[in-house]
């Protein structure tokens, strides 16, 4: 079997000769054509004029040794000097930094790549997952949501699932790859990527193809809270979830669960799950043993349809799960039980009645701050709750209220927030193949575009 470790993930490519020459020279003279602004600033570190919204920032291999043979210190000087310094107090942004590589590699001075690293991730950033429409090979997108630009990548294998840390600490998915590409010897695997390098810091192979290969659902991938661990879905031949060691990096072992699907965390050794009969799966676990599973009561009947994408913040302990005619149930799970809230209504009797319903990939997103549930709706005939959507409902979560109803002027299909007070409110559009960025109330700011093939989960950590 080919081995996928010789391909590390993230602006990692191995470039070669003059193919590397002639790309940096390419992306680096595009930007040293743009005019600097006005102010006057050292020759070695004029700044060029901003990219488009879309120029990654980590894209540009930036910096080199000198071809001559300079003494030690000034080399580290020099090369200190046209840095990207990450966060606060940055030195060159990335398409300076390009600029500044493209003259140096005509000077005959850049010969030698250096990658980029990116700010340290705030309550802001935002993760894009394009699963390529089944493709075997995906991408993964890192925006920066305050800049509305895209400042770097990872790759992935087929149909993975994507998590990030809570206190952004780190990255991971559970994915697949063939031998042959799209074909051949399987492999399964979890992968943990630093969030500023994006290089990925443990890379685990899980025994017997354990994964639940299905559309990237949120949640049927999950941390628990303390990080330790990642918990993530199998169904072949019967349900189970498996659990990864990440500090470990190794394989835990599978349990067996009832006949229940996704993955809600509550501590290092809890979950809940939802369960066919409409109630939920507590699942407690230990190093060995069988887990200790219990049951709550029903809290929808069966023929009450619930979306697949629910929201969960652990952080609250909230589960916010909408059916597909607009209701939302909610549990509060954190005490480490569940305990079911009253359901509320998202759509009045009379939007019902003109044919208004919950549409899209991600519908639904929670705002632990201020308490709201936001939810994807449009006109639409019954089961096309698939489909994206043109407008926003958003609802108090507590009363039950609507707070407003937000035009969102794209066709939508998944939805997030930042988790900070005031929060940046991003809406997915896979057919169009990017990400818009609003104010929580409805106002567009800026947008990210060519995101891939065919865009539909969003991922944020909650750093407010």
């Amino acid at each position: 079997m080919a081995d996928r470790r010789q391909s590390p993930a993230v602006f990692r490519t191995a470039f070669v000769g003059a193919g590397l020459a002639c790309s940096i020279l390419a992306l680096g003279t595009a930007y040293a054509q743009t005019p600097p602004p006005a102010t006057e600033a050292p020759a070695e570190a004029a700044p060029a004029t901003a990219s488009p919204a879309t120029q990654p920032d980590t894209a540009a291999i930036t910096d080199a040794a000198p071809a001559a043979q300079p003494d030690a210190a000034a080399t580290a000087a020099a090369a200190a000097d046209r840095a990207v310094v990450r966060a606060h107090g940055s030195t060159l942004s990335g398409e300076e930094a390009a600029a500044t590589a493209a003259a140096d590699l005509a000077a005959g001075k850049d010969d030698e790549p250096r990658v980029l690293e990116l700010p340290a991730p705030d309550a802001r950033r935002v993760y894009v997952f394009d699963p390529a429409h089944f493709a075997a090979m995906t991408q993964h997108f890192v925006v920066d949501g305050e800049k509305g630009r895209v400042i770097g990548m990872m790759d992935g294998g087929f149909l993975p699932n994507p998590v990030a840390a809570d206190d952004g600490s780190l990255i991971a998915q559970a994915s697949t790859v063939f031998s042959r590409i799209a074909r051949g010897e399987r492999t399964d695997y979890v992968e943990v990527f630093d969030p500023v390098t994006l290089q990925p810091t443990a890379d685990i192979e899980l025994p017997d193809d354990p994964r639940f290969l299905v559309g990237t659902y949120p949640w049927m991938t999950a941390l628990t809270p303390d990080n330790k661990s990642l918990l993530f879905y199998q169904f072949s031949p019967a349900p189970a979830v498996g659990v990864v060691d990440l500090e470990g990096k190794a394989f835990g072992r599978m349990l067996e669960v009832p006949d229940c699907y996704h993955i809600f965390p509550t501590a290092a050794d809890s979950f809940f799950m939802h369960c066919r009969d409409g109630s939920l799966a507590k699942v407690k676990f230990g190093a060995e043993g069988d887990p200790e599973i219990s049951h709550t009561e029903v809290f929808h009947p069966e023929d009450e349809f619930l979306i697949n994408h629910p929201a969960y913040s652990q952080k609250a302990g909230r589960l916010v799960w909408p059916t597909y005619t607009g209701k939302i149930h909610q549990v509060d799970l954190s005490s480490g039980e569940a305990q079911f809230m009253n359901p509320i209504e998202a759509l009045t009797e009379e939007e019902r009645a003109q044919g208004w319903r919950p549409g899209g990939w991600q519908q639904v997103a929670y705002h632990r701050p201020s308490d709201r549930i936001y939810l994807l709706v449009d006109q639409r005939d019954q089961w096309r709750h698939k489909t994206s959507s043109r407008y926003v409902v958003v609802v108090d979560a507590k009363s039950g209220e609507r707070v407003a109803k937000l035009e969102m002027g794209h066709p939508i299909d998944s939805i997030a927030l930042s988790q900070d007070a005031d929060p940046l409110l991003y809406g997915l559009s896979t057919g169009d193949r990017t990400l818009y960025i609003y104010d929580q109330n409805g106002k567009e700011l800026r947008k990210v575009d060519q995101l891939g093939r065919g865009p539909q989960v969003l991922t944020v950590a909650d750093m407010g």
